[in-house]
């Protein structure tokens, strides 16, 4: 037997810790924050939101279960998380082009598996659905199609291809296919029996001030203002067809390859769309975008208004991480585990949560070392020993991921692993600024400023009291507390 049976649970219930390898069973695990039914009712109305938080925090599943939860009230919703090919800055016509073109994909499919929601569209409707189908389908292969149909839950049922190719080519139901079919936006109108359509006449109403020259898909410059008209009318032809709203959900935004983990970069990225009030203040949908808590000072200093659109912050208390632990064990178990019965000593139980440090994401994580160190040590065991657990701990906090949280865009003398690293060269829970003079033999001046780093990266906080007058600071991230505890004296940059 493996060390999960032992312990009793089906299989290991901390093999994974992100919301896109849970998403089989991320409704069965999920705890929702206390504002998301509010959050879910104002984005079901229309009112566009930011969701804040840190990276591990539960963004993305959160994300998952609020589409899963608005498609089930009959909203039309999409999570947009690719943004190959996007302008690093000055996007704002290609994002709203990228919302339409995702938009485009699953509409499609979702006509497919109910062709029926085209009869509630007018003449008119037909024409402009036909159009934006030529324009905005991207061609896809039967692989990119698998992958995209993994990333929805209401599409599952059905072969999108395989309906399309069927009803152009009028195949048999079991016709398989193959690896380099590739569907494209003529496919989809004629399978669909949408009308043809005098393509200059649409290039005219979006695209006034281009002369159009030929019936091709338009590749001149972009224009910001045509793209956004096509996306009120493509929503509206949405709801026409049946659905209650529409939502468009930006995650991973942070993510991007191009922008290489760069506040900057990444603030420059959004400034354009989420300066622009015309779009995330249009009441016919909602869009969503979740952000990188470390962006938001810089978006602010660039002038979007989070005094408009309202930011929602996902954190989790202490009680909430247990609940999140509990849930999922359970789950894992039938029941039949709690946490007490895992880990049985009560304050190490809080011990382990207090590492977390708040985030679902980490908690996990280091669950999942701590089960690795007692597979290790005693593969029978039916609890999670005390050397287990310690092993796990110092594994955790030694080979921390920091630039998964904080910026990395600094360097020098305000990199964060340089700051950690002053802090376990001092080796004390509570520091005062002699403590840096004494350590790095710099000039108070320095040692004050070296503080107000440690304290912009929330590493450090004041204390009411004093020590002899000078001021005294507590080291409040519990990953350098633990280092210092167990005596480690630098981390590899």
């Amino acid at each position: 037997m493996e060390l999960y049976q032992h312990l009793g649970f089906n299989r290991n219930p901390f093999s994974t810790y992100s919301a896109e390898e849970e998403s089989d069973f991320l409704g069965n695990i999920y705890i929702n924050p206390k504002y998301f039914s509010s959050l879910k009712s104002d984005i079901a109305n229309g009112h566009s939101r930011f969701i804040l938080g840190a990276r591990g925090i539960g963004k993305t599943a959160l994300l998952s279960q609020l589409k899963s939860t608005l498609e089930s009230e009959g909203i039309f919703s999409i999570i947009i998380d690719t943004f190959d090919n996007i302008p690093i800055s000055n996007n704002g016509a290609e994002i709203v082009r990228l919302i339409v073109e995702c938009l485009i994909k699953y509409y499609c499919i979702e006509l497919s598996r109910n062709p029926k929601q085209l009869h509630k569209l007018n003449k008119i409707q037909k024409e402009k659905l036909s159009f934006i189908i030529e324009e905005f389908f991207i061609t896809l292969s039967s692989m990119e199609y698998n992958e995209l149909k993994d990333k929805t839950n209401i599409y599952r049922r059905k072969n999108f291809l395989k309906q399309i190719y069927n009803r152009f080519f009028n195949k048999p139901i079991n016709f398989i296919i193959s690896g380099c079919m590739e569907i494209a936006a003529d496919a989809v109108k004629k399978s669909l029996g949408l009308p043809d359509i005098d393509k200059e006449r649409f290039y005219k109403n979006y695209l006034p001030e281009f002369a159009i020259e030929s019936m091709g898909r338009y590749d001149g410059s972009l224009n910001y203002k045509s793209y956004k008209l096509i996306l009120s009318d493509f929503v509206e032809i949405i709801k026409s067809s049946g659905f209650a709203n529409v939502v468009i959900f930006f995650d991973k935004i942070d993510e991007y390859t191009r922008l290489n983990n760069n506040i900057s970069l990444v603030a420059g990225f959004l400034e354009d769309i989420l300066k622009d009030t015309t779009v995330l203040m249009n009441s016919s949908y909602s869009i969503v975008f979740s952000i990188w808590d470390a962006i938001k000072p810089e978006l602010t200093d660039r002038g979007v208004r989070f005094d408009k659109i309202k930011p929602n912050d996902i954190t989790w208390s202490n009680e909430d991480i247990r609940a999140i632990i509990e849930k999922r064990i359970k789950y894992f178990s039938k029941g039949q585990v709690t946490l007490d019965s895992l880990i049985k000593d009560k304050e190490i139980i809080e011990e382990v949560i207090n590492l977390s440090n708040h985030s679902p994401r980490y908690i996990f994580r280091l669950l999942s070392y701590i089960y690795d160190c007692q597979s290790e040590i005693n593969q029978s065991s039916d609890s999670f020993e005390i050397e287990a657990i310690q092993k796990g701990e110092n594994i955790y906090c030694s080979s921390f991921d920091w630039y998964a949280i904080y910026p990395t865009r600094t360097s020098g003398k305000v990199n964060i692993i340089t700051n950690i690293n002053r802090l376990l060269k001092i080796g004390k829970p509570q520091i005062k600024t002699n403590d840096y003079v004494s350590a790095y033999k710099v000039s108070t001046p320095t040692a004050i400023s070296y503080i107000q780093i440690a304290l912009n990266y929330n590493l450090i906080k004041e204390l009411p009291e004093t020590e002899g007058g000078a001021k005294l600071y507590t080291i409040i991230d519990p990953v350098v507390n633990h280092l210092i505890r167990i005596g480690i004296p630098e981390l590899q940059k």
